[in-house]
């Protein structure tokens, strides 16, 4: 069976954004550090739940990757489309983070965390709204 090359560049990419987003969120664009007490702010939970949805965004492209049936592709890229949405909100719409603006998790993750997940959202809609039967490519 000939793999659609739409479906096989955009998993890829979409493997690599979310394996970015995961561990770029723990050990590059990482939320602010613990205080000096040895407690964490908010924002700690925020990158902790950033990194969970990006390994499960990474589970799902791999999936997509590794699918040999066209109809499951779609579905694992539609199943990114609500996860996606979900990593984008969850710095600051859902769990809170620091109130300066100069902070590390304003200035430096929240803003990695949303331009990676727009990413993710946009190809991977893309991906689950390609056609089921394309010219020149088989289906299963």
């Amino acid at each position: 069976m000939k793999k659609n090359n739409l479906m096989t560049a955009g998993g890829i990419c979409l493997l690599v954004l979310s394996a970015a987003a995961s561990l770029g969120t723990h050990f590059l664009f990482h939320a602010c550090g613990p205080k000096e007490d040895g407690s964490y702010m908010t924002c700690h939970y925020a990158q902790s739940a950033s990194e969970g949805t990006a390994a499960v965004l990474a589970v799902l492209a791999l999936l997509l990757l590794i699918s040999k049936s066209r109809s499951a592709m779609k579905a694992y890229a539609a199943a990114m489309v609500p996860v996606s949405v979900l990593m984008i909100l969850i710095p600051n719409t859902l769990i809170p983070l620091c109130m300066m603006p100069d902070m590390r998790c304003r200035s430096v993750m929240r803003p990695a965390v949303l331009v990676i997940g727009i990413l993710i959202l946009l190809i991977s809609a893309v991906l689950a709204l390609v056609p089921a039967k394309e010219r020149g490519a088989d289906s299963v």
